[in-house]
């Protein structure tokens, strides 16, 4: 066998791994270039995964807002209706003179606007959030595109009140209203943050794994990459040296 035969089949050898290696790192795949079929399936599959859970992240987050804003404006309709019933309250009192009732008059229809006022006009995104009936919103729960169904409210009653007499009753009702529609915003709020929660745990886990297994190792590909290139040019200053010594036994037998 000739003295450079093995050095050239080892440089063939070495050259197809620098190639591999060169293909890994401007890429920045670990799967190209003879790597397990498996490993991409998998990778591929997590990756998907990951990224749909992050999609659910982002998602329960707008409904995470949407409820926030619902839950703000309630607070404010709760401090509006509980100062209407004060208002109804203090009308009752027969010590009242026309001035002290024209003025209980005038801010209750200014409370009670401001109360239907909030709840029709309530808006998240440009989307209804409260009403004088029920209002739901599907928020997608898990990377499978299943869904949950939120509640921001059963309706609240418009108080529509035309002067303080018997105000304190209308906001009874609201105040009742706004309680109840408090709760199945805080549960909403629990629940959406339990499923952006789970999600977000979910796609850090099923990313990294996918990175595992198919993203590239720099550190190694590159120690990898160096050592091989040595490995070349000493295989390739072997070859030529061989072919000389080759070269000079023909010359001698001549």
């Amino acid at each position: 066998m000739s003295l450079a035969l093995y050095p050239a089949i080892k440089l063939g050898e070495t050259s197809a791994k620098i190639r591999r290696s060169i293909s890994r790192l401007t890429t920045g795949l670990n799967i190209l270039a003879g790597s397990s079929a498996g490993d991409m399936s998998q990778g591929v599959g997590l990756k998907a995964k990951g990224k749909s859970n992050q999609q659910v992240v982002s998602s329960a987050q707008v409904a995470l807002d949407l409820l926030s804003s619902a839950e703000s404006a309630l607070i404010e309709l709760a401090a509006l209706a509980t100062r209407l019933r004060e208002i109804g309250i203090a009308d009752t009192n027969s010590t009242n003179d026309a001035s002290d009732t024209a003025a209980l008059n005038a801010e209750a229809i200014s409370v009670s606007d401001s109360i239907d006022a909030i709840v029709s006009s309530a808006k998240f995104h440009n989307i209804a959030i409260l009403g004088t009936s029920a209002k739901t919103f599907d928020v997608t729960r898990d990377a499978d595109g299943n869904t949950t169904t939120i509640k921001t409210t059963d309706g609240i009653t418009a108080t529509n009140v035309s002067d303080a007499t018997g105000s304190n009753s209308t906001a009874d009702t609201a105040i009742g209203e706004i309680q109840t529609s408090l709760g199945h915003v805080s549960g909403h709020l629990t629940s959406v943050g339990g499923f952006q929660n789970t999600a977000s745990a979910l796609a850090s886990i099923e990313l990294e794994s996918a990175a595992r297994l198919m993203d590239t190792n720099f550190a190694v590909e590159t120690a990898k990459l160096m050592k091989n290139t040595l490995i070349q040019k000493y295989a390739t200053s072997m070859v030529t040296k061989a072919n000389e010594v080759e070269e000079n036994k023909k010359l001698l037998i001549l």
